[in-house]
């Protein structure tokens, strides 16, 4: 999944990045442009709309033939290349050089091993949903790998900019231009009023939208005309391109939204009326989404293929089987062993691997998952009984081998100490440090004055130091489990292992299993910013983002840890429009959350997907979906 000042601040200029297949990714503390993590709300088109890329599609980014040590806290040569696809649509448009004809191509086989569980972006829990959503539903504008501001107009006529009045000179709003003539797949006209219809929709609390934290800074939207939408914010913004831009900004229709009564149960969530190119023809929850072209779809000569076949559920070796057997064209997210990921190469097979996928990281869960309290476990009112010691989470710490799981497990991460990835570089801590050490967090555990009993498990006070520790069922992250479970046993702490299938982990809170209900003392997942600029994942950390109960644990900061200097530097950084001052904040959060080990980062992931070899223009970013150019993938 993933984001005011002076009245004309000096615009920069991100330059593009033209990498060809095989060649390294920067380093992460290479220096960025100060444009990389955002831009100034008065910057014109040259920032919104930086040279066009020249990877050519299909191509891969680094893979982990090489990888940092644990210590170097993200700031390492990306790994060397691990194969390199076949050249092929390397023209200015970011998504590739597009169909000639619709239609013909037969139907495109997709395998998403985590299937998906509702078909909306706005209701999803894990990025299996948004993909799933992403197909029928689009934004307004997407940002490629290349850009640090979106680039690639979709239902925008056009990204605005200070040139064209479009980027107001205070910060305080942004007007949008939709494209003439846009239609939704049952032939209705699409106008700005969907525009914000989504937007109400989204930020009414009963509907606990997952991406309510992109849109919490407007105020109102005005529609002065069909297919003008001028979105005013609460106060002066850099981000002023995140609301409805990228993975987080698909635009609903609003007559649906009008129907939905029930959140939980309608035709906006299941059958979702889009502007993408295809549309939904049947959707069996948890197991297969089946679509068909949207013959209202706005390219004459776009999709290629005739129908879409999305397949879910499994694991991610078995994914990658299926590609390499030829029974799926396209699988997503194989997070498998390197030899797993060589077996499909050798079979002449392609990987897309590109970075900023998110990063591999362990929770720490601040709330007693063993007490219930008003019907409630992981309650705040309930302390977890040694999570909340400094000394213990930093032994956690010691306790992964970072390294080890980055060379035997993964096809393509290296080892970090960072939450924030590595991209923009501009973002990527210098200060964190992390190691492993079993001496090290047996000594801090015996500073804490938990000591090891006869059995060699810790206690104090009569509390026995045992943990559960979950995942989603997965066989790389049962073994990255396995690794760290070794470790703590050799520092005393006793660990059960306790997983969830993918459908379960990353879905509706109604589930005593899903990563927000936490009710477990330690878990692990990935995840990232959605934008170049990470606020919007920051803010994730923020008390207020707390899940409980009363709130239906729609919201994001599962640990439930709560610290007033991060809220307070949190509301500095939304305040602040200067890209510089802006790059060393995020910095300064980022510090925070590892040094207090909140979130222990273990490896920074590249994506890793796999696809046949004459599948072109399968073209990543890594702040929208898999399928966001999908009406360009061709054979």
């Amino acid at each position: 999944a993933a984001c005011g000042a002076d009245a004309a601040p000096t615009a920069t200029t991100a330059a593009a990045a033209t990498k060809p297949a095989g060649t390294t990714a920067p380093a992460a503390g290479t220096t960025a442009p100060a444009a990389a993590t955002t831009a100034p709300a008065t910057t014109g088109s040259a920032t919104a709309a930086p040279a066009a890329a020249t990877k050519p599609a299909g191509t891969t980014a680094p893979a982990a033939a090489t990888t940092a040590p644990a210590t170097t806290g993200g700031a390492t040569t990306a790994p060397a290349a691990a194969t390199t696809a076949p050249a092929a649509s390397t023209g200015a448009d970011p998504r590739g050089t597009g169909p000639t004809k619709r239609g013909g191509g037969g139907t495109l086989r997709l395998l998403w091993w985590q299937a998906p569980t509702i078909l909306s972006v706005h209701l999803a829990q894990g990025t299996k949903d948004t993909d799933a959503s992403r197909i029928v539903l689009e934004p307004l504008a997407i940002t490629s790998l290349e850009s640090v501001l979106p680039n690639v107009p979709v239902l925008a006529k056009s990204i605005p900019s200070a040139a064209d009045g479009g980027l107001s000179a205070d910060g305080k709003s942004v007007t949008w231009k939709l494209k003439d003539g846009l239609k939704w797949s049952d032939g209705t006209p699409v106008t700005s009023a969907d525009v914000k219809a989504t937007f109400e929709y989204i930020t009414k609390p009963d509907n606990g939208a997952s991406t309510v934290d992109q849109y919490t800074n407007i105020a109102t939207i005005d529609t002065p005309d069909a297919t003008t939408v001028k979105i005013n914010f609460k106060e002066a913004t850099a981000l002023w391109y995140t609301p409805f831009t990228n993975v987080n900004g698909a635009v609903n229709q609003k007559a649906q939204i009008d129907k939905c009564t029930n959140p939980k149960d309608c035709d906006l969530i299941k059958n979702p009326v889009g502007t993408g190119p295809y549309k939904v023809k049947s959707f069996a929850s948890g197991d297969n989404v089946q679509y068909v072209i949207n013959d209202n779809y706005r390219e004459a000569t776009a999709p290629f293929f005739d129908a879409i076949d999305m397949k879910g559920g499994g694991d991610a070796t078995t994914a990658a089987k299926a590609v390499q057997t030829g029974q799926a064209d396209f699988a997503w997210n194989l997070q498998v062993s390197p030899d797993i990921s060589k077996q499909l190469t050798d079979a002449g097979k392609v990987l897309d691997q590109g970075p900023g996928f998110g990063v591999e990281q362990m929770v720490v869960n601040f709330t007693d998952p063993n007490k219930e309290v008003d019907g409630e476990k992981s309650s705040l009112k309930a302390p977890h009984p040694f999570n909340t010691d400094p000394k213990v989470r930093e032994a956690y710490s010691y306790l992964i081998d970072r390294d080890s799981i980055a060379k035997q497990l993964y096809a393509s991460a290296k080892p970090t100490c960072n939450i924030l990835l590595g991209i923009p570089a501009a973002l990527q801590s210098k200060n964190s440090k992390c190691s492993y050490d079993v001496a090290k967090a047996n000594q801090l555990l015996d500073e804490a004055g938990w000591k090891k009993g006869s059995d060699g498990i810790r206690e104090k006070g009569g509390v026995k130091m045992k943990v559960v520790f979950g995942t989603s069922i997965n066989p790389v992250r049962e073994k990255e489990q396995q690794i760290i479970k070794q470790a703590f046993q050799q520092a005393g702490i006793q660990m059960e292992l306790k997983n969830a299938d993918a459908g379960v982990f990353f879905g509706q809170p109604d589930n005593p299993d899903a990563l927000s209900r936490f009710e477990k003392d330690l878990q692990m997942f990935t995840t990232g910013p959605a934008d170049p600029d990470a606020q919007d994942f920051l803010i994730q950390q923020t008390t207020k983002q707390i899940p409980q109960k009363s709130n239906g644990w729609k919201l994001n900061n599962t640990g439930r840890w709560s610290n007033a200097d991060y809220d307070k530097l949190y509301e500095t950084l939304a305040k602040e429009l200067d890209p510089a001052k802006r790059a060393q904040i995020e910095i300064q959060l980022n510090d925070l959350v590892v040094s207090n080990f909140a979130r222990i980062p273990i490896v920074d992931r590249y994506s890793n997907n796999g696809h046949a070899k004459e599948l072109v223009n399968t073209n990543y970013t890594p702040w929208d979906s898999a399928l966001w150019n999908v009406a360009y993938w061709k054979k």
